[in-house]
Order: structure tokens, then sequence, then C-alpha cells
């Protein structure tokens, strides 16, 4: 039988129980609920090669939101999966944080195209000419080394055989990670291109550093729209009352035979 210790000693097994079913729990609210059902319709009745930003601040709960709507593509494709099974719901990558302050565009074809479960991905990436390079001590490193070039190429190519519904990128204000306004501008350019040539929409989920992007493009303007994932506000009443609600529904979950309200101190403050 499995248990569970604290410092007190053995905690029963229906605790333990308890305590891993409240780590699973998540509560749908409206706020999320309103981005999910804004997000879900941004997809699906955007023009091909549109553009979708969700923004919002750290910790609301935006990778949550992602995979709801993942969940909701996966069930409105069963019907297109059975007959082409060749087809996705849809594609979600992360995009990494550079390691040197420079978005890896190379990185993030490379990432974006093992979620696509492109098959024999190494030998259709294997150049047909090796580099050669050394280290610090000066010994010669040999390998292969496809260029960024072709990784798009063959990204492009995947997503239009396997015809997801949308390209979810989490974590997207690491594409602003430029040196420059510049360079900046030519981040955009690269996400409004690839949406153009895959005529997949894409969604760019991330902090509100996103919207420096809004200010580069006025073409991009009108062929794409935001979703703004705010956080409660303690100035509006139906906030108030809905994230109470929330933090009620989290407290009659929690594996305690003895409660108190959670609440009471806001009451008490006459808030």
């Amino acid at each position: 039988m499995e248990s569970c210790r604290n410092d007190a000693g053995p905690v029963p097994q229906q605790i333990a129980d308890r305590v891993r079913e409240f780590r699973r729990l998540t509560v749908a609210h409206p706020l999320l609920l309103a981005a999910k059902d804004l997000l879900v319709a941004g997809i699906n009745q955007a023009p091909a090669g549109s553009i979708v930003m969700v923004f919002g601040p750290t910790g609301v709960g935006k990778t949550t939101l992602r995979l709801k709507v993942q969940q909701l593509l996966s069930e409105q494709s069963k019907r297109l999966m059975k007959t082409d099974p060749s087809r996705l719901p849809f594609v979600a990558v992360e995009a990494a944080a550079p390691d040197n302050a420079i978005f890896s565009w190379r990185d993030h074809y490379r990432r974006t195209l093992v979620e696509l479960s492109e098959p024999m991905l190494d030998r259709k990436l294997k150049p047909k000419w090796i580099h050669f390079a050394h280290d610090s001590q000066g010994h010669q490193l040999v390998g292969p080394s496809a260029s960024t070039g072709q990784l798009r190429q063959t990204l492009q190519s995947a997503v239009q055989h396997r015809r997801p519904a949308a390209i979810l990128i989490d974590e997207a204000q690491h594409l602003t990670r430029m040196a420059s306004g510049r360079r900046l501008a030519d981040q955009l350019e690269v996400v409004k291109s690839v949406a153009n040539c895959t005529r997949t929409v894409h969604v760019l989920l991330g902090t509100y550093d996103l919207l420096a992007f809004r200010h580069l493009n006025g073409q991009l303007c009108r062929r794409s729209f935001d979703i703004h994932f705010r956080r409660y506000s303690a100035e509006s009443q139906d906030d108030l009352r809905v994230f109470k609600n929330t933090v009620l529904t989290f407290q009659r979950q929690l594996p305690l035979d003895e409660q108190r309200s959670m609440n009471d101190p806001w009451d008490a403050s006459g808030s």
C-alpha cells in the first residue's frame, strides 16, 4: 500500500489520495472561459494565415488556456482525422528563451518539426556537405549542419501536409528578444511569412512584451486580432465575487477535516 509521510509521521492513504487530487484540480473561471471562447472562435473563423495574439501578465493562466483550446481542437478534428490520418488537430510549441539574448529560429524550426512528428527528420535535414570547425583547443569537429532555410522549408512542407487548424506558440514574448527595433520588425516578418506560406492560423501566447509587435506593421493589424487575458480587478465587484467563489471552490477540495473560510480576512476588511 502506498503511503505518504510528513513530519508528524504516516499520512493515511485516503488523505494521500485527496492531496494528489487537489494538486490536479483546476477551476474554469469566467475570464478563462471568455478567453477560451474568443480564441477558439478566432482559430475557426479567422482567414487562413491570420495571426492571433493572446497576451496577459505572468501566471494568469495562458498555458492552461492553451491546453483547454488544444483539447477542443482535438475534439473538433476527430471526424476529419478518421478519414485523413495524416492530419493534425493543432501544433503546439514553446518559444525557447534564447541563451545569448537573440532568439534562434533554427532551434524553433527544429522544435516545431518534432511536434509535427515529421518522419525521418534527421535524414531529411542532412546536408549535402560536411561542416568542419575547431573547438577552443584546436580539435577538429565534424558534423552535419542543416541551414535555417532548409529547416524552414521542411517545416512549411510538413505543415501543408499535416494541415493543423492552428500553430500555437507559447511563451511567444521570447520572439521579441532582439537587439534593435529593426531586428524586432524582422521577427514579425518571419511569423507573418510562415503563416502566409502555410495558410495556417498562428497563435502567439505571451506576456505584455508581445505588444511591441503591434506598432511595427500596419498590415499585420488588419489581418490579426488580440485577446487580452487579464487578472481579476479588485475594483470590480463582479471580479471580486468570482475570485471569492474560486477560492472557496479550491478550499472545499482541501484534504482537511476542519476548515476555516479563506475569505474571512477579506470579508473582515470590508472589501
